[in-house]
């Protein structure tokens, strides 16, 4: 990885790459950080900051990158980019895996989207496939974007036609999509407004977005502050909130049928684990495995406490073609 983009290093002088305006509404964006911090889940040299929109509340991450560059920030032992062994637990994980998709798709956002025939879907960020392959099982056809060529080669296994690494340049035929999903990828997107006015075009008349990312407003990242799980620095390019999010679908000509939030898995634990540890222990393989079945073994007591806490750590969102 260059130096260009590894991030700044202690003491660096910050002149190059620096995001000036928002993503979203476009006002400028403050010289100083709100919240800096580093790779704690991948490892990735550099420290890297976030600068809050003073207008819409809205994170965008430091130093600002091309697109054809953020595959670099993607190891290895990113988990959905990796492709499952052959051993009897891994086929164990993989009926888990497609067991936890097929339950997904029944429960909202999803079910708010899926009512009609199975037609053509987009998957942005498709990854190696997991929730593609619930949508094909269903019937569906699924068109994908991944920036991860790895992941990109596993996905078009499972029958998945990738299209491209970006949307910018991906060939998307206006109308062709009666559903387009954003499932944890729009954070990752440098440019999202621009790419949302490409999911517009790209909707079919009645079509279907679905979208869910992480809370940036939400007590979990205002306590853990640069040791919040779902920063994810430096994937994470954009932080939304409730309101930031519906202003970036609805400048993209579309109307929000839906819009709420939930308690992630992951999100409460891992957190902890960063406050206390500084990183993640077991970012892949059976250690993460272990560590999922923890956090399910907790997730009551952290959906308790999301709740009593104030805004839980996930934003979902249903829109439409006005």
């Amino acid at each position: 990885m260059s130096e260009e983009f590894t991030g700044r290093a202690a003491g660096e002088a910050w002149d190059r790459n620096e995001p000036g305006a928002c993503p979203v509404c476009g006002a400028p964006l403050p010289h100083e950080a709100s919240l800096r911090g580093r790779d704690r889940l991948l490892g990735t040299p550099g420290e890297f900051e976030v600068r809050v929109c003073a207008s819409c509340g809205t994170g965008a991450t430091a130093p600002a990158v091309a697109e054809e560059d953020l595959g670099a920030y993607y190891g290895r032992g990113y988990g959905s980019h990796v492709e499952p062994s052959a051993t009897a637990y891994a086929k164990l994980s993989a009926a888990l895996k497609r067991a936890q998709v097929s339950a997904l798709l029944r429960r909202p956002p999803f079910s708010q989207a899926l009512g009609g025939a199975p037609a053509q879907a987009l998957d942005v960020g498709c990854a190696r496939g997991d929730l593609a392959a619930g949508l094909l099982a269903r019937g569906w056809s699924v068109d994908g974007v991944e920036p991860s060529a790895a992941a990109a080669a596993l996905a078009s296994r499972r029958g998945v036609r990738v299209l491209g690494s970006t949307l910018a340049g991906a060939s998307l035929s206006p109308g062709a999509y009666a559903l387009v999903v954003l499932r944890h990828s729009l954070e990752h997107l440098p440019d999202p407004a621009a790419d949302m006015l490409r999911v517009g075009d790209a909707l079919a008349p009645g079509g279907r977005v679905v979208i869910s990312l992480p809370n940036f407003s939400a007590w979990q990242r205002k306590r853990f502050a640069g040791r919040w799980f779902h920063l994810d620095l430096p994937r994470h390019r954009v932080h939304f909130t409730p309101r930031s999010l519906r202003m970036l679908v609805e400048n993209a000509r579309l109307s929000v049928r839906a819009q709420f939030t939930s308690t992630s898995l992951l999100g409460l634990p891992a957190s902890v684990q960063y406050a206390l540890l500084g990183r993640c222990l077991a970012p892949g393989g059976i250690g993460l495995r272990v560590a999922a079945a923890l956090c399910c073994a907790v997730y009551p007591l952290t959906w308790m406490i999301d709740r009593a806490s104030g805004e839980r750590d996930t934003i979902h969102l249903v829109a439409d073609c006005r």
